[in-house]
């Protein structure tokens, strides 16, 4: 078990990076995804910079803070953005309407948040052991 924070910092750190390379490489395809028929490139340079760039940015500082030996902050660097863009995508649908893509999505999210929470658990700090907090 002393392993699955690792793997999941890295495990999660890579769809990150995947999916930002992925905005910023092809901003259309998930402009496609989402219904949008028709862009401009603004909506599509917005795409590159904000989606692309803050998730690449996210993976890039879970990477630096596991290397700094931070593997609590890297996961919650990782698992945060996952609770909160789930919890996004269920409160569009109770206001804007259902969509079972972004149902998937929320779930898929939802999924990686509690796996990173679960992991950071087992993060043992040298000063005071699993979950404990010092006096």
């Amino acid at each position: 078990m002393k392993s699955l924070p690792t793997m999941v910092i890295w495990l999660t750190a890579a769809v990150w990076a995947g999916i930002g390379m992925w905005f910023g490489i092809s901003p259309q395809s998930l402009l496609s995804i989402m219904g949008v028929e028709e862009s401009t490139p603004q909506l599509k340079t917005e795409m590159r910079a904000f989606y692309g760039g803050v998730e690449l940015a996210i993976a890039v500082v879970m990477l630096i803070l596991w290397r700094r030996q931070e593997s609590f902050a890297a996961l919650l660097v990782g698992g945060v953005p996952l609770g909160f863009s789930a919890a996004g995508r269920c409160l569009g649908m109770a206001v804007d309407g259902f969509s079972s893509l972004h149902l998937g999505l929320a779930a898929v999210e939802a999924s990686g948040a509690l796996l990173c929470l679960y992991a950071a658990t087992l993060v043992t700090h040298p000063a005071t052991g699993p979950c404990q907090q010092s006096s």
